[in-house]
């Protein structure tokens, strides 16, 4: 019951931040649309197969991804202008093998927590992104723009 008081109230904090006005509709909008959130998280979302169960570590790739946006960001920009001018070329697929990632070799009570962070926090930069993640052959396929030094 704790988990989805405390579902309901994100639910209405971001309707309302995301509303731009606090009045009366808005405020029914936040009530209506949070419960129907939690109605949904407490019918299906508790009866799923995967569970995620987050610690602190689990979440450590969010903060040097997030640190790298904006130098990622102006590193894209400047990439894209070059390739609209015809001086550079398009991006690249790396292949890595899984036991490099901490996220993609996880283990444990966290791993589907880990594994879900550890690909948002890939993906998240806008230099590369996640393609596969092939627990079979235990690889990670990124693509990432082609770095200009040789």
């Amino acid at each position: 019951m704790r988990d989805a008081v405390a579902i309901w109230a994100a639910l209405v904090l971001t309707y309302m931040v995301f509303a731009g006005a606090v009045n009366v509709s808005e405020s029914v909008a936040a009530v209506g649309c949070a419960s129907l959130g939690t109605l949904w998280w407490w019918g299906v979302g508790r009866r799923g197969g995967t569970r995620f169960h987050f610690d602190r570590l689990t979440l450590r790739p969010l903060g040097p991804a997030i640190l790298a946006v904006p130098r990622q960001a102006v590193h894209v920009g400047l990439r894209l202008s070059r390739v609209v001018l015809g001086r550079a070329g398009g991006g690249t697929t790396r292949e890595r093998t899984a036991s490099e990632l901490s996220w993609a070799a996880a283990s444990g009570d966290t791993v589907y927590a880990a594994r879900a962070v550890g690909l948002f926090a890939a993906s998240l930069t806008p230099d590369s992104y996640v393609l596969i993640l092939d627990r079979e052959h235990g690889t990670v396929a990124t693509h990432a723009l082609e770095d200009d030094a040789p």
